[in-house]
């Protein structure tokens, strides 16, 4: 086979491409396969993303298999069906382009006729992605004002429905859900009669009810319960932050009240009265344990709560599903971790690595290093602690059955 250009194809479709004419997996392959042949390019492969968004890089498998065949120079010219198949962001686009021309590889757009192999098309292509992204942009509002005039009128957007209710695809309604009725109201007498968002969730979690989704309550479920407007038959908007200034409640068009107003009002006035707590923020890097560290008994997240007493700052771990009351491992102090992980360390007789770890400080031999993290672990930062473990450390399970708390499981990364 002729290596002189070999060819590798990159096809998107999202879900709403997928009904277009000319955009479907099958429609761009066949294309893209008749044009590479009229050109006498040799495919090395097709790196394929179905379903998956163009807003960003990150989250498409293909496009990074697709960037380490071009860094390996496997492949030397890539080709796509249009631009905004590969990127509809001006600042992924330039980088891409940077990044091909280093890689000595062609970059060629079927429809629009681009070929990077000139410094006209590079500028053309860079042309096209501001246009792309602007029109993207463009869409984004277009959509949100559609949004918040529909909600303006009385209507509900969000289809995935909310407790309580039932959200019928095709009439676009809500209509009442009777047995989640019933636990609605039960959350707002519980609340009433003193109980705490933390105490109703837990309380839930313990007779297995379900959320709206199969999964399990949380404080933060119980407060939007309790705190939406829709339970009285009205619409707010503009409960996230990026639509805080435009914030508004409107009567809803025939949606059912489930919970009565005296009921909502009454809940609403005690949650202004209870006590707020305000979440004091620290240097993530003091929990440098938080990203890798898992509940040896459930498998649970780890949430880590840091407080300061007497300008001394204590750090505590504890399992999500504890919390929930799905679990019944307790929490535990970062002191007792950390003494745990270094013991774990010196029992270590051989620790391999990516090559890359050496970078972080500066180490030839990898030798040295694991040398190093055995016996100098005590006097790194925290910040280089967070490093290696959230680049090098997959998974640290922690048992604490007893009163004592045990590593079980350590995973690295692999290379």
């Amino acid at each position: 086979m002729d290596e002189k250009i070999m060819t590798g194809i990159y096809i998107r479709v999202s879900t709403e491409d997928q009904a277009k004419d000319g955009f479907s997996i099958h429609a761009q392959r066949e294309k893209l396969t008749k044009y590479a042949e009229v050109n006498d390019w040799n495919i090395f492969d097709y790196y394929v993303d179905d379903g998956i968004s163009g807003k960003n890089l990150e989250e498409r498998p293909e496009v990074t298999r697709l960037l380490e065949d071009v860094q390996k120079k496997k492949i030397n010219n890539v080709l796509i069906y249009k631009l905004d198949r590969l990127t509809r962001s001006v600042k992924d686009l330039i980088y891409l382009i940077e990044l091909f021309e280093k890689c000595d590889c062609t970059f060629n757009s079927q429809t629009e006729k681009i070929d990077t192999s000139n410094a006209v098309g590079r500028m053309f292509v860079k042309i096209i992605g501001i246009f792309a992204e602007f029109e993207r942009e463009n869409l984004a509002e277009r959509v949100s004002f559609g949004y918040e005039q529909k909600t303006r009128e009385g209507n509900y957007t969000n289809t995935n429905g909310v407790y309580g209710y039932d959200y019928i695809v095709g009439e676009q309604k809500l209509v009442v859900n009777n047995l989640e009725k019933k636990l609605v109201n039960k959350i707002f007498d519980l609340y009433i009669e003193g109980k705490s968002y933390f105490k109703i969730a837990q309380l839930f979690n313990k007779e297995n009810v379900p959320t709206k989704r199969g999964g399990n309550w949380s404080a933060a479920t119980i407060k939007s319960i309790i705190s939406n407007p829709l339970y009285i038959g009205k619409i707010r908007y503009g409960v996230h932050k990026k639509n805080k200034d435009r914030s508004f409640t409107v009567k809803s068009n025939g949606i059912e009240s489930i919970v009565s107003k005296k009921k909502w009002t009454l809940a609403n006035s005690i949650m202004k009265t209870r006590k707020g707590y305000q979440i004091r923020r620290y240097p993530s890097e003091n929990s440098y344990y938080f990203p890798t560290i898992r509940c040896g008994k459930c498998g649970g997240k780890i949430s880590a709560r840091q407080q300061k007493q007497n300008d001394k700052l204590y750090i505590t771990y504890r399992c999500n599903n504890s919390s929930k009351g799905c679990c019944d491992c307790g929490g535990f102090s970062h002191n007792n971790i950390e003494k745990e992980f270094v013991n774990f360390l010196s029992t270590l007789k051989n620790m391999e690595f990516d090559e890359d770890i050496g970078k972080l400080y500066d180490l030839v031999d990898i030798k040295d290093l694991v040398v190093d993290i055995k016996l100098n672990w005590k006097y790194l930062t925290n910040k280089e602690r967070r490093q290696f473990l959230e680049r090098f450390v997959e998974v640290i399970k922690v048992d604490k059955s007893t009163k004592k708390i045990k590593i079980c499981n350590v995973k690295f990364k692999s290379n």
